[in-house]
């Protein structure tokens, strides 16, 4: 292994013992209270060696929040399927399973104590990256939409991204393959209908 393999391992395991540390502090502490020696401190570092990688506190929580959605980017690439549609997409699938590896640093960042722009920005992440494809291929073979796609996407993207946060806080006691199943059923067929309560009720918009 060359000697720049070997620096970019050190960075990426730095890098990652600095974010596991600041979860942890994120855990007890509002961000605002949080140092910079303590991080450190929890991630077993010095001050120095923090300062080797980020300006300042800013921007470890800029970096580190973007490392983490950029892996998630990585992971959830659209790849050509030829599934079933009521069968969850690739990037859907691959969308909780990361979610489910990294289960405590998306619990945290999406929980009380998160950080408001990292719920955004994962939300533009999944609408663009997921939705947005999964929704058009749907609406260019069927023509039936009869509201607008961006109306459709903001929903089902808000939506899952609550799902999600439900299913961290609940422990993940369905697994991501179920969870992708599920939600694509949803997606496609709606609530109601998946519940199996479409004969139930009245249409309130008869």
């Amino acid at each position: 292994m060359s000697n720049h393999q070997n620096v970019d391992r050190r960075i990426k395991r730095t890098s990652k013992c600095l974010r596991d540390a600041f979860i942890q502090l994120l855990k007890e502490k509002d961000v605002h209270s949080i140092t910079i020696q303590e991080i450190a401190d929890k991630a077993d570092l010095t001050r120095a060696t923090f300062y080797l990688h980020y300006k300042n506190k800013h921007d470890f929580i800029l970096q580190s929040m973007e490392g983490m959605l950029n892996e998630l980017i990585e992971q959830v690439k659209p790849v050509p399927s030829t599934a079933d549609r009521l069968h969850p997409p690739p990037s859907f699938l691959r969308l909780f399973e990361f979610i489910h590896k990294h289960a405590e640093y998306f619990e945290v960042m999406l929980g009380d104590r998160g950080l408001p722009q990292f719920r955004s920005r994962l939300m533009k992440i999944v609408q663009k990256r997921i939705y947005e494809e999964f929704i058009s291929s749907i609406a260019e073979s069927e023509k039936q939409l009869v509201i607008p796609q961006d109306l459709l996407i903001d929903y089902i993207t808000s939506a899952h991204i609550g799902v999600i946060s439900s299913w961290l806080e609940s422990g993940m006691k369905f697994s991501p393959v179920y969870m992708a199943k599920q939600l694509t059923r949803l997606t496609l067929l709606g609530p109601i209908r998946v519940a199996g309560l479409e004969n139930k009720i009245k249409h309130p918009f008869k």
